[in-house]
Parts: C-alpha cells; sequence; structure tokens
C-alpha cells in the first residue's frame, strides 16, 4: 500500500509540475513613475510583467476604458461621489468592444502605463499608501495556449505637494507636446486622457482647440477632450459642449451629451430635450436619459408624451430616463411600462423600480401574464404608499424588499 501511495504521489507531481513551472515564467507588479507628484498633476502607474522564460508570450488589452474595474485602492483617500446613470440591477457592457494583445518578449518586459484613478479623490497635499490588485492571463505568443495566470499585487506610497508658480504648468507641458508630436497615436492619445484627467484651467484652450477641429484628428481624442471639457465646468467649456450635442459632428454628440449630463446643470434641461427630440435612436435616448437626470421632475412630462409611440430602444431609455428625475411622479409611469410586450422593457422598468422605492413584485417580469400581475400589485403598493414612500437614487443601492 504504501508503495502504491508513493507511485500515486510521484505521478500527481509530474503531472503538476508544469503548470506550477508556468507560474513561475511570469512576474508582475505595480509602481508609481514618480515617488511625488504636484496636486493637479496627473499621476501614473506602471504595470509591469516580466516573462523570465525563453518563449514571447501576450497579454489581452481591451480597447474600451472602463471595461474593468479600477485595480487601485488609496488608504485615507476622499471618496468620490459620481452620480449613477443605470439600475441598482445587474448591469452589462452592451457595446462592441475589441481586446487587443501586446506581447511581452522573451526574457523581457511589458508596461503598461496608467492613471491613478478609481472611486477616490486625491487633491490634498500628503502621502497616500496606494494598493493595487489585479488577475491577468498570459497566453503564448500568437497561439491559443494559456502560459500563467498571475494574481498581481502592490502596495506603494507616493507624495503630493502644493505647486509653486509656473510648477504645474511646466508638469503638463510634455503632454502637449506629445499631444502635438507624439510619434504614434497611443502616445498622443495618452497625452489627450492625461490632460483631461483633472483638468487646470490653463489647460481649456488646448482641448478646445481640437474639439473645435474634430476631422483633424482622431476621434479617441476628441473625445477624451470633450470629456476634459466637461470637467473644467467653466462657461466657455459647457457652451462648446452644448454646440457640439446640437450641431456636432454624429459620432461625438454622444460623448458631448454625456459631458453635459455629468455636470448636472439644471439650466440645461430645456436644452438637452431639444437635443433628444433632433436626434434619433441611441443619441437620443441618451439625451432623454441625461435630461432626468438635469431635468429632474420637470422631465416627466416630455418623457411622458414619448410613451405611447416609443419603440423598445427608447422605451428602455425613458425608463432610465424617469429613475433619474428621483421623482415620485416617476412610479407611475415605471408601472405603466410593466405592460410592455418587450421583455428587455419590462425588465428595465422593473429596476428603476426598484432602484427608486427598494421593493420589488414576488411575480416579476418573465412573462406579460407574471408581469400584469406584477403590475397590479405595484398598482395597489402604490396607491397605498406613495404619498409616504421614501424614493431614492442609483447612488442609494439596496438589496429590494417585496412588496407590502
Amino acid at each position: 500500500m504504501k508503495l502504491l501511495a508513493t507511485e500515486a504521489l510521484l505521478v500527481a507531481l509530474l503531472v503538476l509540475a508544469p503548470y506550477a513551472a508556468a507560474k513561475q515564467l511570469f512576474t508582475g507588479r505595480y509602481y508609481s513613475e514618480k515617488k511625488q507628484y504636484l496636486v493637479g498633476e496627473p499621476i501614473i502607474v506602471d504595470l509591469e510583467i516580466v516573462n523570465h522564460g525563453h518563449r514571447a508570450g501576450e497579454i489581452g488589452e481591451p480597447s474600451c476604458e472602463g471595461m474593468r474595474p479600477s485595480p487601485f485602492e488609496v488608504d485615507g483617500a476622499t471618496r468620490r461621489k459620481k452620480a449613477s446613470h443605470f439600475s441598482c440591477g445587474p448591469t452589462f457592457f452592451g457595446g462592441s468592444c475589441l481586446v487587443g494583445t501586446s506581447k511581452i518578449p522573451a526574457e523581457g518586459k511589458y508596461i503598461k502605463r496608467l492613471f491613478l484613478n478609481g472611486p477616490f479623490v486625491l487633491n490634498s497635499p500628503r502621502t497616500y499608501h496606494v494598493r493595487a490588485s489585479s488577475e491577468e492571463d498570459i497566453g503564448r505568443w500568437g497561439q491559443r495556449e494559456d502560459l500563467a495566470h498571475l494574481h498581481i499585487e502592490s502596495e506603494f506610497d507616493l507624495t503630493l505637494r502644493v505647486p509653486r508658480e509656473g510648477e504645474l504648468e511646466a508638469a503638463y507641458q510634455p503632454f502637449f507636446n506629445d499631444l502635438d508630436n507624439g510619434p504614434d497615436f497611443e502616445i498622443r492619445y495618452f497625452a489627450a486622457t492625461a490632460i483631461a484627467q483633472h483638468p487646470p484651467l490653463f489647460v481649456e484652450s488646448v482641448l478646445t482647440k481640437i474639439v473645435d477641429s474634430p476631422g483633424t484628428t482622431i476621434a479617441n481624442i476628441v473625445d477624451a477632450s470633450i470629456v476634459g471639457l466637461g470637467r473644467l465646468e467653466t462657461p466657455s467649456a459647457r457652451a462648446k459642449l452644448i454646440a457640439m450635442a446640437s450641431t456636432g459632428p454624429d459620432e461625438f454628440r454622444q460623448p458631448a451629451i454625456q459631458a453635459l449630463g455629468e455636470l448636472g446643470n439644471p439650466s440645461d434641461c430645456q436644452v438637452l430635450l431639444f437635443i433628444a427630440n433632433q436626434n434619433k435612436d441611441y443619441t437620443r435616448g441618451e439625451a432623454y436619459m441625461y435630461a432626468g437626470r438635469v431635468c429632474k421632475e420637470r422631465a416627466i412630462p416630455a418623457l411622458s408624451r414619448l410613451l405611447p409611440t416609443a419603440d423598445p430602444l427608447l422605451s428602455g431609455y425613458v425608463a432610465a430616463a424617469f429613475e433619474n428625475t428621483l421623482s415620485r411622479d416617476a412610479i407611475s409611469p415605471l408601472i405603466g411600462l410593466l405592460a410592455s410586450p418587450d421583455e428587455g422593457v419590462r425588465r428595465d422598468a422593473e429596476e428603476s423600480l426598484e432602484t427608486l422605492t427598494h421593493q420589488k413584485s414576488q411575480y416579476g417580469i418573465a412573462s406579460a401574464e407574471s408581469s400584469n400581475k406584477s403590475r397590479m400589485e405595484w398598482t395597489g403598493w402604490w396607491e397605498a404608499n406613495g404619498r409616504t414612500a421614501p424614493i431614492y437614487g442609483p447612488d442609494q443601492c439596496a438589496d429590494p424588499q417585496p412588496l407590502h
């Protein structure tokens, strides 16, 4: 019996040996490019993966920002207050996002420059402790073969200090140079994104120049510049966004509408409703969705008028728009959407109702019959509780409780 056990252990070790060895082929870490940054300067962190083997590897790189969660946490940092525009229910990435690959040379390194972004704000002079972690799959270059799965964890400190006169402008100058004369798209796009991160007032002219000539600039760089203008929040930047959202090229209207929605200026209510009415398909829907946030209850009449003739695509956006109003007057039209013949619309309405009330029906919306029962249950509950039930928003998510 001892001999059989020894033989079994030997076989197991032989089987597992290649996997154990493969894990040692690659190592990874995160580190800050500088130990000290100025308050207001883009903070850059590098992801470095080292290939210790004799064959090249590859790592996937999605082309869409935000496809993966931020790998960073900063101890003691102020939490960022960011408005959500979607329900508390599960969200899925709905667009097309290409995933490319980058080569990790044999006995070489792969370095990816990242911005220290996440659900936090670093705007005070002090030393911060940063923790970074991610899961990375490594394949063999040019082949469908897995080589390693890395769990990377790193910790480091960095210091922010108040800039002296002229220092912050000097810190941005390399990004301006790369934006104008970068040798390839990636360097220019990185520079545009850096400038748009937390833009000081002196970068407005640079961003405006790009937006004023979108036909001569790569689309991703224009998109980044539109985001930067939204973050500036100056009257002139806001006016530029309104112009882009109203009369700009079709491909740039959506990011301009989103930037206006993120600003949340109540004065833009009628502008967004007008823009929505003048567009179609996704652009129209997004304009109404952000109008819900900007207009609040003032959007209810315009949104309600859409319902009799809205197709499923627009109805889904209208459900999100009703939710963004945070208005008690949104509940009745959302209950009405539970009668839609389209299951997707019923799901959007149900998630919006659950987000706004933290309540749920026992029947669900899977079929027309169950959705009708759900609508009747919601109707009875709202008639009994509509005046006193608290209303919540997408940034106050909680598990919904059964209607009672």
